[in-house]
């Protein structure tokens, strides 16, 4: 018998609405957190300078080295004792995580923060020492601080156990973040495959034909373009430059509210209705070195919607699978297979071997959906029927390469 919740880190945001004495307390933290980034990374780059003076070509990016870096630190400047200790040590966690990525060719060099950047944090470990009142935030070093919300997120706060919290200050306004670990009731098994194609004319394209067309949102770019123009023409910190830099985050904030609460929407439907879900593996990075898509690409946010339907089919008992990159969806008829090796950019097109005329989006999701049952089969090596007379339920990938078969019931003659 399996449980019919799933234990989850959630997370919640919630807007604070700090008072003189408290905002400049927490203008304190997130100095103090990038002025420890930045002086980690120098100092890990000089120690770094004279190991290779000695001969050697790696310096350990360890937690122990950091600590070791950031107690040194605390000795010669006394102010980041102002500071809730956890926060700084959570500064060179996510230094290491930033050489990681590095190392792991998945990302550049880190960098040094400035205080330009419209977006600055600091994030709390929950010691026993976060209380959540009515509308009160307690914080360890900072004290109390007001928040609003809507009466079910105070109660999942309330009721649920905090991991941490990131304080983050965003065009000039304050924000919380909690990380919580709470309950998702699973949803009912539909026994339906979908194949999705991702694209720049259209954002999906799904394998039964339904096509969901990107969001609009040339109104907030332009007023951003406006706005960044009008910003570059002003004195830097003057009271009318501080006006325009909030303006502008407010449009920043629209457009991107927009494109997180459609692609909210969107991956709650696609695993409500779907047990497996297949989609394509995408090198956006490698998208964006062609500066021909980088400014479309960055509008559409391909990554996001993709991450939203992980973690969702995660939550709920739901398979996602990602075909490899190189598979030749657009170019292969998913009816009788034949390669369409001179397919150019045609829209649609017609099958030279069994003359199926094929839409080239509806036919790289047919494809996708095809190829990406197949890899479920093989990576768990068991002769599933086809869908399509039978019924199946696939309970979820357990981490151990097995999927639990629940049932089977034949549905032919």
């Amino acid at each position: 018998m399996f449980s019919e919740y799933n234990t989850v880190n959630k997370g919640i945001v919630v807007k604070l609405y700090p008072d003189e004495i408290m905002r400049n307390k927490i203008n304190q933290n997130i100095g103090n957190a990038r002025f420890t980034w930045n002086k980690l990374l120098q100092e890990y780059q000089e120690t770094f300078e004279l190991f290779k003076k000695q001969g050697y070509t790696k310096l350990q990016c360890n937690i122990k080295t950091f600590n070791t870096m950031l107690n040194m630190l605390k000795t010669q400047y006394s102010f980041l004792y102002e500071s809730e200790s956890s926060s700084l040590q959570q500064v060179f966690r996510d230094l290491i995580q930033a050489f990681k990525r590095f190392f792991n060719n998945t990302s550049s060099y880190p960098r040094f923060k400035s205080k330009k950047n419209p977006k600055h944090s600091f994030r709390i470990q929950n010691n026993n020492n976060i209380k959540i009142q009515d509308n009160i935030i307690v914080l360890p070093k900072l004290g109390q601080v007001h928040y609003r919300t809507s009466n079910h997120y105070k109660k999942l706060l309330k009721e649920s156990k905090i991991n941490n919290v990131t304080i983050k200050k965003e065009h000039g306004h304050f924000y919380a973040v909690f990380n919580i670990e709470t309950n998702v009731e699973t949803m009912d098994y539909t026994y339906n495959i979908v194949g999705i194609d991702l694209g720049m004319r259209t954002l999906a394209t799904l394998s039964n034909g339904l096509k969901i067309a990107n969001l609009d949102t040339r109104h907030e770019e332009k007023m951003i373009k406006k706005y960044q123009k009008s910003l570059s023409r002003k004195k830097y910190n003057s009271t009318r430059y501080n006006k325009t830099l909030k303006t502008l985050g407010k449009w920043i904030k629209r457009k991107n509210n927009r494109i997180k609460d459609a692609y909210h929407k969107l991956s709650h439907y696609l695993v409500k209705k779907y047990d497996l879900i297949c989609m394509e593996t995408l090198d956006i990075r490698e998208m964006f070195e062609q500066t021909d898509y980088s400014k479309k690409l960055q509008n559409i946010s391909w990554y996001k919607l993709l991450e939203m339907i992980k973690y969702k089919c995660q939550w709920y008992d739901k398979i996602f699978i990602q075909i490899s990159q190189w598979h030749p969806s657009s170019k292969n008829c998913n009816v009788c297979g034949y390669y369409n090796k001179n397919l150019g950019d045609e829209k649609k097109w017609t099958c030279p071997h069994c003359k199926t005329q094929h839409d080239r989006d509806i036919n790289a999701a047919k494809n996708i959906k095809q190829e990406g049952y197949r890899l479920l089969k093989e990576k768990n090596k068991m002769n599933l029927r086809d869908w399509g007379d039978s019924t199946v339920i696939l309970l979820r990938d357990w981490g151990d390469s097995t999927v639990i078969l629940l049932s089977w019931e034949s549905t032919s003659p």
